[in-house]
């Protein structure tokens, strides 16, 4: 039997690199990549500075720019500048990010569902309970490097 620390990372890396295969066939039917996606996430219950969206994903302000930019020439976000403070810009999303919401599975608010669906509650709330304890033993971990 493999030490459990060891299957534990292999199983994350697993299920990582598994997520990021269906997310990746789902998303090239859209033009869309992954940065990009995490980007319309942010913006997809109200418009947000760049600085906070660079904030939110834990990105520097150039290379969400650069993101932005190509989810712009795509139609996807527009960028506007504040009305009272002209330094600041804006990102919303465009029409054509309101049609593809629709249709892209990912950007469904009910996504994960899917992906779950054949498995019994008691299995999926037995996920939930070990990534909680997962979750909150690594905070404590940075928490405790932290000071």
């Amino acid at each position: 039997m493999q030490n459990p620390s060891k299957q534990i990372r292999l199983l994350i890396r697993q299920i990582h690199q598994s997520f990021l295969e269906v997310l990746t066939s789902e998303l090239a039917a859209f033009n869309i990549t992954g940065p990009q996606l995490l980007v319309l996430r942010c913006l997809k219950r109200e418009p947000q500075r760049m600085s906070d969206i660079s904030k939110q994903l834990g990105l520097s302000n150039s290379t969400v720019s650069g993101i932005v930019d190509r989810l712009e020439e795509n139609g996807y976000v527009r960028r506007v500048r504040d009305e009272k403070d002209r330094r600041v810009v804006w990102v919303n999303f465009d029409r054509k990010f309101e049609e593809v919401c629709k249709e892209v599975p990912i950007l469904q608010d009910n996504y994960f569902d899917g992906l779950l669906s054949g498995m019994t509650e008691e299995e999926v709330y037995a996920i939930v309970r070990s990534l909680e304890l997962l979750a909150g033993h690594l905070k404590e971990k940075l928490d405790e490097k932290k000071k």
